[in-house]
């Protein structure tokens, strides 16, 4: 069929202008799909699990630590912390000071501007990292055996507490 310009031609004809619509919305889908690559999917989702692991490693070395503690029978932990981890990024500051003299007196002017350091080449350039801010704690619940004497109790309460630099009122033990 040969493509008339005039009259009724192929841009005029109903199913030609559906089509059309419909390759342009798959074409600007499969374009914003293409800008959600993989790798920020995974690093999402790892701040949330790198926590919960921490949550249980320090849960399992706490519990090791409170079964040597003598009167202690089978300890319990559960730990929540405050917050996932956090990376701090180093920075290259710049400034400037700049003074000018008028007739009233002295007048100063500083700029200064700061921007994350970026390491690599092409497409393998990713932010210097300074340090990570592990996560606080924000409370612990220890059921044990043998917490039902006071002086085990309290044992067991100053225990965690210095273990985790947090304050005795944030931890909470009970048989």
């Amino acid at each position: 069929m040969p493509l008339k310009i005039s009259g009724k031609g192929l841009i005029s004809d109903k199913r030609f202008r559906k089509a059309a619509v419909i390759i342009g919305a798959a074409l600007i889908l499969l374009i914003f799909l293409s800008t959600l690559s993989p790798a920020e999917s995974k690093n999402a989702a790892a701040p949330a699990e790198d926590t919960a692991i921490l949550e249980e490693k320090l849960e399992k070395r706490l519990e090791t630590l409170l079964a040597e503690i003598d009167g202690v029978s089978s300890p319990n932990v559960m730990l929540t912390l405050d917050r996932t981890s956090e990376t701090v990024y180093a920075r290259d500051s710049r400034s400037g000071a700049s003074s000018e003299n008028d007739d009233s007196g002295r007048s100063e002017n500083s700029d200064s501007e700061s921007s994350i350091v970026i390491v690599g080449s092409g497409s393998d350039k990713t932010a210097l990292t300074e340090s990570t801010v592990l996560p606080r704690v924000r409370g612990v619940a220890v059921i044990c055996g043998g917490a039902e004497n006071v002086l085990i109790k309290e044992k067991v309460v100053n225990t965690v507490a210095s273990v985790l630099d947090i304050s005795t009122s944030r931890v909470y033990v009970t048989y």
